[in-house]
């Protein structure tokens, strides 16, 4: 009997474990996948999303998404990239955020985490978050410079 009551509790803690997991990803269920990547030789990333349907959206092309990011290394809330870099063909959409060049480490080269967050505006009207991924992004000494001098003249 406390074999059968510890075996139960074992498949309750599992299935409350895999309950907690689906929600921390924040997943749609429209979106197929999603994933960032650096772009190898740059100092941009690649972000990458499939939907299962694009005539849930508002426009079936890249106006109906808002792409936001936030990096580790500087704890600020998500910032939103401008809808320019955003491309689509069917159901794939891709932006490459190209203002990764600057870092928040004082560090002659530093990783830091940057995570993206989805958002799709569905034809009802309402704006839905589609879910987020993070990427492991190195920046170095000469991006963070120009990016303080970028800045400087925004």
């Amino acid at each position: 009997m406390q074999l059968m009551n510890s075996l139960q509790k074992a498949c309750l803690l599992f299935v409350a474990v895999l309950l907690l997991g689906a929600n921390a990803t924040g997943s749609h269920s429209n979106l197929e996948s999603f994933s960032a990547s650096p772009v190898e030789g740059t100092p941009d990333i690649l972000v990458q999303w499939t939907v299962h349907d694009v005539s849930l959206l508002m426009n079936e092309n890249e106006t109906s998404f808002e792409l936001s990011r936030k990096s580790s290394g500087n704890g600020m809330q998500f910032q939103q990239i401008s809808n320019d870099c955003i491309a689509g063909q069917g159901n794939s959409f891709s932006c490459t955020d190209s203002d990764m060049y600057k870092g928040f480490s004082e560090e002659t080269a530093s990783t830091e985490s940057v995570t993206y967050k989805l958002r799709a505006t569905h034809k009802n009207g309402r704006t839905i978050d589609y879910g987020e991924t993070t990427v492991e992004y190195t920046t170095n000494a000469v991006r963070r410079t120009w990016g303080s001098i970028k800045s400087m003249f925004q």
